[in-house]
């Protein structure tokens, strides 16, 4: 689903100043807090840093058989959030973070598209994510997005100490030359191009992958792509009701107490 009004959603939003800054290794991830899918970029180990909202162009929320969900989009102080009109089961998200050229190993400036013939090294950093909320056969198939990491089993069944084994897909074939990242570690792969994430005891994490070629004369093309599995819990009406049937029994027996 493209983002319809974005421009009147931003309107008078001012653009953030251009910052030096490492270009590689942003990546954008979803995290569900009280209602919202909050949108976030930077270092997933280090956590979020604030963003210009224009830089978010599309994003897509999928129910338990990839049927598209609409959903509103959210100005927050340091960048955006997404509230679905009903339950889903997955979202992604395309994010432009601009160009960079390099100035040094440590650090990188934003550019614009005009200024790229004036640098030796400039890079296209385009961003994807995908986070599921729900596992089925259909959402275990691929999104179709230029760069893919994909599950090769049920996320939310893997526990601690276990393995997740992941595949990176680009333009819909399986890549093993790129780079996957864990809590900040590179992640070896098998002779298949397979990944095995070890999980810890803070349970699965956002994964990052990345992968970057030359275009045309001095401009890399880079692409980074992030997946996250968070399962959310929902109060059934039946939950509900059993918690109100606990709740007069309660005050029943407090009512009982207080005639002895």
């Amino acid at each position: 689903m493209l983002i319809r009004n974005l421009k009147k959603l931003l309107l008078g939003v001012a653009i953030l100043p251009l910052m030096l800054q490492p270009a590689s290794a942003h990546v954008v991830w979803f995290d569900y807090q009280n209602g919202e899918y909050n949108l976030l970029y930077g270092h997933p180990e280090e956590g979020p840093q604030p963003y210009s909202p224009a830089k978010l162009k599309e994003a897509t929320a999928y129910d338990a058989t990839k049927q598209i969900v609409p959903f509103t989009i959210n100005q927050k102080q340091d960048g955006l959030s997404l509230t679905p009109d009903s339950n889903i089961a997955a979202l992604t998200a395309f994010f432009d973070n601009g160009y960079y050229a390099r100035i040094s190993d440590n650090e990188s400036r934003n550019i614009s598209e005009a200024e790229i013939s004036q640098y030796q090294n400039v890079s296209h950093n385009l961003k994807y994510t995908k986070a599921l909320y729900d596992w089925s056969d259909t959402l275990a198939q691929p999104f179709k997005q230029p760069l893919e990491i994909i599950p090769l089993e049920n996320p939310f069944a893997v526990q601690e100490g276990d393995n997740l084994e992941v595949q990176v897909y680009y333009q819909g074939q399986p890549l093993s030359d790129v780079t996957v990242e864990y809590l900040g570690q590179e992640v070896s792969k098998d002779n298949n191009g397979i990944f095995s994430v070890p999980i810890g005891s803070g349970g699965l994490q956002q994964i990052e992958a990345s992968y970057g070629f030359l275009s045309d004369g001095n401009l890399r093309i880079s692409y980074e792509s992030s997946f996250t599995a968070q399962k959310i819990s929902v109060f059934e009406p039946s939950a509900l009701l059993g918690l109100g049937v606990v709740g007069l029994l309660a005050l029943r027996k407090k009512k009982n107490l207080a005639n002895i």
